[in-house]
Parts: C-alpha cells; sequence; structure tokens
C-alpha cells in the first residue's frame, strides 16, 4: 500500500509592517510623536504661551524698577539742589557776618557834606548784643536814638515800614540788631524837613526790606534827620547854617547811601534775622 504524501505546515500570515516612524493603518500610534498629543502632554503652542508670558512679566518687571530707579535720582537732585541753594543763601550770611559794613557811595557822602550832616558816628555808649529785657520792660537810654543797649525780646515787624508816631524804642533797638535802619524826623510843626521829603523817604522804606521811618518828636532842628543802624549814627540839620533846607533829593541821596552801607549787613550782630 502506498504512503500518503504529508502535506506542508502552513504558517499564519505575518502582521503587516508599519511604515517607518509611524502607525500602521488602524495600528498603535507612533511613539515619537511630536509634542506628546497622543501621550496626553501639553501642546507646544501652550509652552509658547507661558514663556511669552514670563517674558512680558519680567519686562514689565524692568520697566517698573527702571521708572522706581528715574523717581530716586529725581528726588535725589531735587534735594542735592535745595542742599546747595540752602549752602550758599548761609555761606553768604556768613561772610556778611565777618564782612562788616559797605562803603558809603561817594554821592551820599557829598550829599552829606552840602546839607551839613555830621559824619557817621559810632556812639560812645555803644554797647554789646543779646542784652534782653523782659517783654514790655521800660527803658531809659542815656544817648538817643539809640542805636545799641538793652532791648525788648520782640523787634518790630516787618510791616509796617512806616510810622505815624515813635514806636517802642527798645523793640527799634532790637531791630537794629537784626540789621534794620531807622530814619528818624523831627515832625515839619515841630521844625523839621518838610512834607514833601518825609514822603519821599517813606518811598524807600516801602521799597526796602529793613528800613523804617518814623518820627522821634525829641529831636531837634540840628538832629533834625537821624539815621540809625546798629552802633552807627548820622544826623542832618533841618536847613544849613545858610538857610537852605534839606530837599528831597538830598536826604534821599543821603538816606540810602546809609542804606547800602549798614542793612542788613556784618555790622549787626544778628543781621540773619527778620527784617533780614
Amino acid at each position: 500500500m502506498a504512503k500518503k504524501k504529508k502535506r506542508p505546515r502552513q504558517r499564519p500570515p505575518a502582521a503587516p509592517q508599519a511604515p517607518a516612524g509611524g502607525a500602521g493603518r488602524g495600528g498603535a500610534p507612533r511613539s515619537g510623536a511630536r509634542g506628546g498629543e497622543a501621550s496626553g502632554g501639553p501642546a507646544r503652542g501652550g509652552a509658547n504661551l507661558e514663556r511669552r508670558e514670563r517674558k512680558e512679566e519680567a519686562r514689565r518687571m524692568r520697566e517698573a524698577e527702571r521708572r522706581r530707579a528715574r523717581r530716586a535720582a529725581s528726588v535725589r537732585r531735587t534735594v542735592t539742589s535745595i542742599g546747595i541753594a540752602a549752602a550758599a543763601v548761609a555761606a553768604i550770611a556768613i561772610f556778611q557776618s565777618f564782612s562788616g559794613p559797605n562803603d558809603i557811595p561817594q554821592p551820599a557822602i557829598r550829599a552829606a557834606e552840602q546839607a551839613e550832616c555830621t559824619a557817621v558816628e559810632q556812639p560812645a555808649s555803644s554797647a554789646p548784643s543779646s542784652q534782653h529785657l523782659t517783654s514790655g520792660e521800660q527803658y531809659e537810654y542815656a544817648d538817643t536814638p539809640a542805636t545799641s543797649g538793652f532791648h525788648d525780646p520782640a523787634p518790630l515787624p516787618d510791616d509796617p515800614k512806616v510810622y505815624d508816631t515813635q514806636p517802642p524804642e527798645t523793640r527799634a533797638v532790637h531791630s537794629l540788631e537784626h540789621g534794620a535802619v531807622f530814619v528818624y524826623y523831627l515832625p515839619e510843626a515841630a521844625g523839621g524837613p518838610p512834607q514833601n521829603v518825609i514822603d519821599r523817604l517813606a518811598q524807600i522804606a516801602g521799597a526796602d526790606d529793613a528800613t523804617f521811618v518814623a518820627p522821634y518828636p525829641t529831636l531837634t532842628a540840628d538832629t533834625a534827620l537821624t539815621l540809625t543802624a546798629w552802633n552807627r549814627r548820622q544826623s542832618c540839620p533841618a536847613a544849613t547854617q545858610a538857610g537852605v533846607g534839606l530837599s528831597a533829593a538830598d536826604a534821599a541821596t543821603i538816606v540810602n547811601g546809609f542804606v547800602t552801607a549798614f542793612e542788613c549787613t556784618g555790622n549787626a550782630p544778628e543781621s540773619a534775622n527778620a527784617p533780614c
């Protein structure tokens, strides 16, 4: 009996190969998919947005810091400028306190000579500063109009500059200690300068920081116009020996010269105070 031939073993068909780097049809996804979409990771667009936000926040912080730095620099410049200005003012005040009075201008000297005024004198009763009375205390000065000595704790106010009656002399002396100039006059009814002279001097006082004009009834015809600063005094008669009366123009020139020399200068021991 003939032997049966064995049928060859049939192998199962091989699974189809997926294309390189990708997934087969209906097969598993590629393991290297971009951005990890299939693995559930964040999308590439989301990462870019976060980076942009971080960069924008950093930019805003840098800009805010630059603004703070600019403001701080501006404040420093302002403070420095104020400090320099204050130092300059202080330096001027210190310089004046050591420099003493200015020279009297030549036109004022000539006008005073023509009007037969005295030279500027330093009264024999001159006294040091800081000699204070109690507030409102009365005091009799040995030499008047007084240019120094004991005085009220408060000077006269900065205004008014022109008085119709004589102000308290103890307060006027304190103002002299601060660098003020007082222009005293004998009233016209008592033989003093005419009203047009007083009006002209009142204009000078109104334009100056520390010049005051006031009547002084105990003056005489020979001292009808008397100018005072701290420890300084100059007097002019109402008329010369030849009968020439003191004119408004000459009086103004004399007073302006005296003010130039002594108002708010180092001649006064406390010229850095009001009204200077």
